[in-house]
């Protein structure tokens, strides 16, 4: 079953399954299917995926990146695909190449200046939180929030998004606030969201499971960025 899907350069969809943990007999933890003949090509990754995060880079090659995991080498798990010829696989060595702390659940995202961000997650499965952001390629030490800390465990998988400002926006339970993308202090706290139509107190955020998106923006583009947050339910339901 697959938890991460990915459209490649190649014209191709990568998937991405847990290893090692897979209901699946036999699972090599990833596949790459071609859509115009409907076969699957079987590839490898060396750690456990689940509940891992998923990115494209913003290069001619269009590489994918796969970040965290679910638990021991897995949560420190850096795997990078580059889409291509009919050998080319995840790559993944854990020697040279890691998060500086272990996440599960953890978010990603390409910052303007082309780097990425991770955010959150837990140590592990229910372990406990890891309140920090950490930046790839590795620039500085992790940074920890008190916010997220404050929040878990309802805040993980965080949404975040790019503003036109340049400031970066992350929404988590039922908060969101505006950071600068160069040292991730905060530059405004924006009002709660509500987290249920009967619960104030209700969160949107994983494991409350709502998702979000940023609405289309047209010429001259000069209205504001809306930012459309769904689903969610109270604590404990």
């Amino acid at each position: 079953m697959a938890l991460i899907t990915t459209s490649g350069i190649n014209g191709k969809i990568t998937l991405v399954e847990k290893y090692g943990t897979s209901e699946t007999p036999g699972s090599t933890g990833a596949y790459e299917l071609d859509p115009t003949t409907g076969a699957f090509r079987t590839m490898h990754v060396q750690t456990d995926v689940f509940c891992s995060a998923g990115l494209t880079l913003p290069d001619k090659a269009g590489r994918q990146i796969n970040i965290g995991g679910w638990s021991g080498t897995s949560l420190y798990g850096i795997r990078i695909y580059w889409p291509g010829g009919p050998t080319n696989d995840w790559q993944e060595n854990p020697n040279e190449l890691t998060l500086q702390v272990g996440r599960w659940y953890p978010s990603a995202m390409i910052l303007s200046n082309g780097s990425i961000v991770v955010v959150g997650g837990e140590n592990g499965s229910n372990g406990p939180a890891v309140p920090s952001m950490e930046i790839l390629p590795r620039q500085g030490p992790v940074i920890t929030q008190d916010f997220l800390q404050r929040t878990n465990p309802f805040n993980l998988y965080p949404y975040l998004a790019v503003m036109p400002s340049g400031n970066m926006f992350i929404g988590y339970y039922n908060e969101a606030r505006l950071l600068d993308q160069k040292s991730f202090t905060t530059t405004k706290v924006l009002p709660n969201m509500p987290g249920a139509v009967n619960d104030p107190a209700g969160g949107r955020t994983y494991p409350l499971e709502g998702s979000m998106m940023l609405m289309p923006q047209y010429a001259p583009f000069t209205d504001y960025v809306t930012v459309l947050i769904c689903g969610g339910s109270t604590p404990g339901l």
